[in-house]
């Protein structure tokens, strides 16, 4: 399978500004960050891996489901005076049922893991049979694989918790480049035996520097019913 990354969000799971605790909002009366989230895209990691000769992948683990999964997020400027410091988007992940225990469910693997500003903003990446990314000019035709065409907006991506079922990506900006815009992160997202499938809350926040300090921002608890989807 070829994927190519949009540039821009195509369907929308929520949009709005971000909202803050009771006491920050008192003395907060300007702008704040606006977001956009889009709607999760899943692929069964078995149909992403598959080849023009139809050779089938075998799974690491035999118990387990595996989904590839593309999560897309915009930023946009709060306004002036106010400066975005940071930026985090973040994968809550439980199994269904929840009676499987919470070490059911979890990322195996995260794509952007490190990406500095100087790194080049196009390139193509490839998730392999045992579900690695990695430079996608490597894979032979023939080869078991997805291929991914990847576009980096945000200067500087980190990403943690890669086994773990609270997995997140911090976006910070650079001397020479903002931290406005959409982009687009990958995950490998796995449900063991004894979980059927696995349900996954998505929360975006904002940190922010100005005359009124240092700020951080959340969604709203309308937004909840709007970032959350299940895979099984």
């Amino acid at each position: 399978m070829h994927l190519t990354t949009p540039t821009a969000i195509q369907s929308i799971a929520w949009e709005g500004e971000l909202s803050t605790s009771g006491m920050v909002k008192a003395v907060t009366r300007g702008a704040r960050p606006v977001v956009t989230i889009g709607q999760p895209e899943v692929w069964p990691v078995a149909k992403a891996l598959e080849n023009q000769t139809g050779q089938r992948w075998t799974p690491p683990l035999g118990d387990a489901k595996y989904w590839l999964v593309r999560l897309a997020c915009t930023l946009r400027e709060p306004g002036s005076g106010i400066e975005v410091t940071e930026a985090r988007q973040s994968l809550y992940l439980r199994p269904e049922p929840h009676s499987a225990g919470e070490k059911s469910a979890y990322a195996h693997n995260l794509f952007p893991l490190r990406l500095g500003a100087e790194d080049k903003t196009s390139f193509s990446l490839s998730l392999g049979p045992e579900l690695g990314f990695a430079d996608g000019s490597s894979v032979k035709i023939g080869e078991l694989g997805a291929t991914i065409e990847y576009r980096k907006v945000f200067p500087v991506i980190q990403a943690y918790g890669a086994g773990e079922a609270n997995p997140y990506w911090v976006f910070q900006p650079h001397a020479t480049y903002p931290l406005m815009g959409s982009q687009f992160v990958y995950a490998v997202l796995v449900a063991r035996a004894p979980a059927a499938g696995l349900r996954a809350h998505l929360e975006v926040t904002v940190s922010t520097q100005s005359a009124f300090g240092f700020i951080r921002y959340g969604l709203p608890e309308e937004a909840r019913p709007h970032t959350e989807f299940s895979l099984g």
